[in-house]
């Protein structure tokens, strides 16, 4: 009798660190703002997943802090396309490099 009180005190016990331990995923942005004057130097963007049906888009600000802005709003959109206007600048630029000089091969290991 006592040995099975003291194995569901242990399983109780189990029980209650796993259900403590374990992360709870949810959504980050909690708050979103419009818009943003402080100086932005990085930009992220979850699109929607299992535990948060809704995209969210997080700044960083040039102090280090996060901010969460509103993707519906006009400021968000408007960041998001110059965004991707700099990315497809940044392709269409590299170009890649032709040699014409012979390849040489190293016999050296």
């Amino acid at each position: 009798m006592k040995t099975s009180v003291a194995i569901q005190c242990i399983v109780l016990l189990a029980c209650m660190a796993l259900c403590t331990s374990l992360f709870i995923p949810r959504c980050r942005c909690l708050k979103t703002r419009k818009f943003v004057r402080v100086p932005i130097t990085e930009v992220k963007v979850d699109e929607p997943r299992p535990h948060c049906n809704r995209r969210e888009v997080i700044v960083t600000l040039k102090d280090g802090r996060e901010q969460c802005l509103d993707p519906e709003s006009k400021f968000t959109k408007e960041l998001l396309k110059k965004l991707k206007q700099k990315k497809s600048q940044r392709k269409t630029t590299v170009s890649p490099q032709t040699t014409t000089s012979p390849a040489t091969v190293s016999n050296s290991l």
